[in-house]
């Protein structure tokens, strides 16, 4: 097991990282105060290539996804851009996890008409399937229903976080066939921008954090959805696991927000003066033992992939987690030597520790480790698990 970078995944760490220090950094402050989708450094990533990251390399893609031949190609552009815009990581993570089910599971037809707009001019996709009150009911136990009619569905219901909505060329989302029991009735449903019956909520997100990552409620009434639109036979995305294949994305996120906290801190703290101070060299030390910690578990998670997708799908919730608890430690530590001097509301650092607060808080630290723990004492765990 190598883990030095490919040249291949060395110019993609390399270009996306340009990208974030020359522009995702410079646009961060104005996204954030707007809360709309950063629209421009989406644009960046598509001119260098990357729209198509997470798809297989003979439709145009780089291999990227956790089913693909290279994971972490797609892994390193969600990284390094959060390091600079954990929004805009974000989206892309949510179009790069959703365009990779659709190139697994859809059909020949809609992977050209849904995906070949991605590889020729840079659309994107996203997936939805959050609602109000689902931590609640459940994974699957969802409150958005399909009725089957002549040609199709009939699909009505909220969603909510449904980050890329207002961009998207079509919204991937989560449904129930009407008295079918999940998983079987579980559905993924391929919408157009405009569809009938589809609307986005106004004035629906304003977040603490994370608020470039334009994810406003949805709202379906009576949207007419024809066959060629339903994504994989019923029940498959559920009982393929999909949500275990976005764990590693996650982790990504973490690890390159804090990794962009490390980055001011140590450029902040010599102009403190407190560069010399013992206290905060043991702090910073943590730190920076925590990123590398958590950077390691998740690369040989996205290996394991290639190996042993079983596997891969229990240690990436380790990777997962430990990513977690490195942006945590990350903000207390890094918060503790900065001092409150660094944390006005307009610093670049405050809007940092308040997206990367926001964006762990979208994983149960507690119930991935329970996860784990099951499964090593032989119990019964479900690897989707998450809120």
């Amino acid at each position: 097991m190598d883990f030095s970078y490919t040249k291949k995944q060395r110019d993609i760490y390399e270009t996306v990282g340009a990208l974030g220090r020359e522009n995702f950094a410079r646009r961060a402050a104005e996204y954030d105060r707007l809360a709309i989708t950063p629209v421009d450094n989406l644009q960046d990533l598509v001119d260098a290539g990357y729209a198509a990251a997470s798809l297989r390399e003979e439709i145009g893609g780089l291999g990227g996804g956790a089913l693909g031949t290279d994971p972490l190609a797609s892994l390193l552009v969600v990284e390094q851009t959060a390091r600079y815009c954990l929004s805009t990581a974000q989206c892309i993570h949510i179009h790069y996890n959703a365009s990779h089910r659709i190139d697994v599971i859809g059909n020949e037809e809609q992977r050209e008409r849904l995906l070949g707009p991605v590889v020729e001019s840079g659309k994107f996709l996203n997936s939805t399937g959050s609602e109000p009150g689902r931590t609640a009911r459940g994974l699957y136990n969802l409150q958005t229903v399909a009725d089957k009619v002549d040609g199709g569905w009939l699909v009505t219901g909220v969603k909510n976080y449904a980050t890329l909505a207002d961009v998207v060329h079509y919204n991937t989302l989560a449904g129930v066939a009407r008295d079918v029991p999940a998983p079987d009735g579980h559905l993924m449903f391929a919408i157009p921008q405009g569809a009938p019956g589809f609307s986005i909520e106004p004035e629906s997100w304003d977040p603490l954090g994370m608020r470039a990552s334009y994810s406003p409620v949805l709202r379906l009434k009576e949207v007419f959805v024809p066959d060629r639109d339903v994504l994989g036979a019923p029940g498959e995305s559920s009982k393929g696991r999909w949500q275990a294949k976005s764990h590693l994305s996650f982790a990504a996120q973490y690890i390159g927000g804090a990794e962009g906290l490390f980055d001011l801190l140590t450029e902040y703290l010599p102009k403190r003066g407190t560069a010399g101070d013992s206290y905060t060299q043991m702090r910073v030390g943590e730190i920076r033992i925590a990123i590398d910690a958590a950077r390691w578990l998740t690369y040989r998670a996205a290996w394991l992939w290639t190996q042993d997708p079983e596997a891969a799908e229990l240690f990436s919730m380790n990777a997962k987690h430990q990513a977690i608890a490195a942006a945590v430690l990350a903000m207390d530590r890094g918060c503790q030597i900065a001092g409150s001097s660094a944390l006005a509301a307009d610093s670049a650092l405050a809007r940092v520790v308040r997206d990367l607060r926001y964006q762990t808080l979208h994983e149960n630290y507690d119930k991935t480790a329970a996860t784990v723990g099951k499964a090593h004492l032989g119990q019964a765990y479900d690897v989707t698990s998450r809120l």
